[in-house]
């Protein structure tokens, strides 16, 4: 059994995220994996770190990410363990900021986040709308972008290295890699629209657990014509710069 956490759904719940929780439910079963999916509703519950594989954090906003990272800290040496334990956790959009050092708001305030990742962010004046393009490993993860911080990741390692889009800081890095702890501004939602990304994250389970499965195999058609129109697109715009 492969046991996901989706975290604080009412609160993560920009750009459409909700599905990227169902695409661990459809993708698992097409995989034939046991996946079970609950959910941490209620912010003065106490996460039970030790019973779950995965814990997912959609995209929010930077007023609430606050709230939760004044209330993870209250946990932050078991959140530790459990990235110590080789536990996966996977971060999209702007909730990247929870995991970082100081967030730097518009309004001259700032807020400490939880110190997982040695990064830093800034609230961007304007928000940055548009493709995002990246390979990470042999894999090619597309989605939309819609950037309202802009992260500077110091020495962590970067989660990709953009073919085209703003990633970061429009520099060429995309999102963080420390761990198994998974940053990504690409939305979209991007396990919907790259379950190969997906796959990975359960093959981050199936060996750390050594759980003793046969995956089946997927061919991926619809969502690898859905790439490869993108890409096709993207190309042009390439061409066009």
């Amino acid at each position: 059994m492969i046991n996901v956490l989706w975290m604080y759904p009412d609160i993560l719940n920009l750009h459409g995220e909700r599905a990227n929780a169902k695409a661990f439910e459809v993708i698992g079963k097409k995989l034939g994996l046991k996946v079970k999916i609950d959910r941490l509703d209620d912010l003065d519950e106490k996460v039970e770190f030790d019973k779950y594989d995965i814990l997912l954090f959609n995209a929010g906003q930077l007023k609430e990410i606050e709230v939760l990272s004044n209330v993870l800290k209250n946990q932050i040496n078991d959140l530790k363990k459990y990235i110590k334990d080789k536990k996966i956790i996977f971060v999209t959009g702007t909730t990247g900021a929870l995991f970082s050092n100081n967030i730097q708001r518009l309004d001259g305030t700032s807020f400490k986040g939880l110190n997982i990742f040695d990064a830093d962010i800034k609230e961007r004046e304007y928000v940055l709308g548009d493709d995002l393009y990246f390979g990470f490993k042999k894999m090619k993860i597309v989605g939309p972008q819609i950037q309202m911080i802009d992260i500077d990741i110091k020495d962590e390692k970067p989660f990709g290295k953009v073919i085209y889009g703003y990633g970061n800081n429009g520099k060429g890095d995309e999102g963080i890699i420390k761990n198994n702890v998974i940053f990504t501004n690409t939305l979209g939602p991007v396990l919907v629209k790259n379950p190969w990304l997906l796959e990975y994250l359960f093959d981050l389970v199936i060996k750390n657990k050594k759980l003793k499965v046969k995956k089946k195999k997927i061919k991926y058609d619809l969502e690898k014509k859905s790439l490869e129109s993108c890409e096709a697109f993207i190309n042009k715009k390439l061409e066009n710069k």
